[in-house]
């Protein structure tokens, strides 16, 4: 199913490298995931949170603040849950290229 975004032609020569970090960015979640590390699951929430909304991916930023959180938190299987959804959603994403004002 895909997600369809509407990210500002402006963009669209960093859009890639953006969504390639995000890649980069799920196999260390996964890593940290491995070895019960919440506190680079906190950072890389954290990093993600502050970056999307920017390149107008929001859903995504929403679900990397609620990662940082929970991380913080301490809720370890609740990251888990979450870091599959970020996944999901960016292999769903769908990435549309539009003139705006």
């Amino acid at each position: 199913m895909a997600i369809k975004i509407e990210i500002d032609v402006d963009l669209q020569d960093i859009v890639p490298g953006f969504l390639e970090n995000r890649s980069k960015d799920l196999v260390e979640l996964h890593r940290a995931v491995d070895e019960s590390d919440l506190k680079t699951i906190e950072k890389i929430g954290h990093k993600v949170a502050g970056s999307s909304g920017g390149y107008g991916f929001d859903e995504l930023g929403k679900m990397a603040k609620e990662l940082e959180l929970k991380a913080m938190d301490g809720k370890f299987e609740e990251c888990v849950e979450l870091i599959n959804k970020i996944e999901t959603h960016l292999k769903n994403v769908e990435v549309v290229f539009v003139e705006m004002e």
